[in-house]
């Protein structure tokens, strides 16, 4: 069974492809990582990441820093 939720409001996140919001949320199962629906921020692409290339952005308010930019899987 497949879940789609929409992130209302969009979440802000760190990829390796850059920064953007998440949109949606897709989850295939126990099986299979969720994949992540982002609009990135510089150019402007909308793509799906899989949810280990996928870091939430920190709030400095907060004292919770932002996330180490992830790593490009090799197999991509």
């Amino acid at each position: 069974m497949v879940g789609i939720h929409q992130c209302n409001p969009p979440l802000y996140v760190q990829t390796p492809l850059g920064e953007g919001h998440c949109l949606f949320l897709i989850d295939y199962g126990p099986s299979i990582n969720s994949v992540w629906l982002v609009h990135l921020f510089d150019s402007g692409k909308v793509l799906h990441i899989d949810s280990s290339e996928i870091r939430i952005m920190g709030n400095e308010m907060y004292g919770i820093p932002h996330p180490v930019t992830p790593q490009r899987s090799m197999n991509k």
